[in-house]
């Protein structure tokens, strides 16, 4: 059997994105050189896969077709966006601007060309079958939410612009939130109302945590801009209210999957072989840890500072905006 024969993963960047957001963690927790080690891992990840990508799509253009056509694996190629986006932010430590503002460019690109391809293919195509429904389906949630995180994050880099920033990551933001909405309650669906397998529980239903994950890192970030443009004052207690409802929702999802997951592999005495599907746990609990000590920085939300380590956030090379100098929401 050939390479291109063997089944392929769509969703190979989910290992760029552990990557990276590990390396963000890190960076955010003063371990710098541990941190600086990942993301050059990273970096070879996104080139080497990018080359895998293309490769495959000029060797058998039917089969990334057939992949891409597929509900039950076309959302995987989504987290070409997310990886892109995560390293970008990550380059941004390190004021490597016009590298990061390249991948920044790459993945709101490979997001406008993914999303409207498999939207209209998921409308116009056959019908999906609510078995195609999986966890996988949220990294395009995820790749929504990193653009969100990235422009948020050039605010700094770029002040003078920071309201409109602001409004191109809170479109974002908000389009990303819309989409979680929808797609959990088909995967809540699915998980209530059909029966589940073993092999039904695979890693990427994780994401459920990990997308609500860098929706509050963006809604975060979305917080700590220093700006007075009216809209930004307007949108904050509404900012506050949600990032608090999601980062609950999905602190919830994580005692949860741990349970299903001694289901699956002690009750059900599963295998544990690796699979590059696995990239889709380790992203969600780096994001969590992220986002948790981020949204710990906000006012209103210091009692969390505990639980996010007790770090400030504002060691991250400046790049991290410094959300406790921020006026209390009722100040205006």
């Amino acid at each position: 059997m050939s390479q291109h024969d063997r089944p392929f993963y769509t969703g190979y960047f989910a290992a760029v994105m552990a990557t990276g957001i590990v390396s963000t963690a890190l960076f955010i927790y003063h371990h710098l050189w541990l941190s600086d080690i990942l993301m050059a891992i990273g970096v070879g990840l996104y080139i080497l896969l990018w080359f895998v990508y293309l490769e495959r799509a000029l060797s058998v253009p039917q089969k990334i077709w057939r992949d891409l056509t597929n509900p039950a694996t076309t959302f995987g190629f989504f987290t070409i966006v997310a990886g892109s986006n995560v390293l970008a932010v990550r380059f941004l430590f390190q004021h490597w601007i016009w590298a990061a503002k390249i991948l920044g460019t790459v993945g709101v690109i490979s997001w406008a060309v993914l999303f409207y391809t498999v939207m209209t293919i998921l409308i116009a195509g056959p019908a999906v079958k609510k078995t195609d429904v999986n966890g996988g389906w949220l990294i395009a949630i995820v790749a929504e939410e990193s653009i969100a995180t990235y422009f948020a994050a050039m605010v700094d880099v770029d002040p003078h612009r920071a309201t409109v920033l602001f409004l191109i990551s809170a479109t974002f933001w908000a389009m990303g939130f819309m989409l979680y909405v929808i797609f959990i309650g088909l995967i809540m669906n699915r998980l209530f109302f059909q029966s589940v397998s073993f092999d039904d529980l695979q890693p990427p239903y994780w994401i459920n945590m990990g997308a609500t994950a860098i929706t509050v890192l963006a809604s975060s970030r979305l917080l700590a801009i220093h700006a007075h443009a009216p809209i930004l004052l307007t949108l904050r207690p509404f900012l506050a209210g949600v990032t608090l409802m999601l980062w609950a929702w999905g602190t919830w999802w994580i005692p949860l999957l741990v349970i299903l997951g001694i289901w699956k592999y002690g009750h059900g005495h599963e295998p544990i072989v690796y699979h590059p599907s696995q990239w889709s746990i380790v992203f969600p609990l780096g994001m969590y840890a992220t986002a948790t000590t981020t949204m710990a920085r906000i006012h209103g939300f210091h009692p969390l500072h505990r639980l996010g380590g007790g770090v400030d956030s504002c060691g991250a090379a400046g790049v991290l905006s410094a959300p406790s100098d921020l006026k209390p929401l009722s100040d205006g």
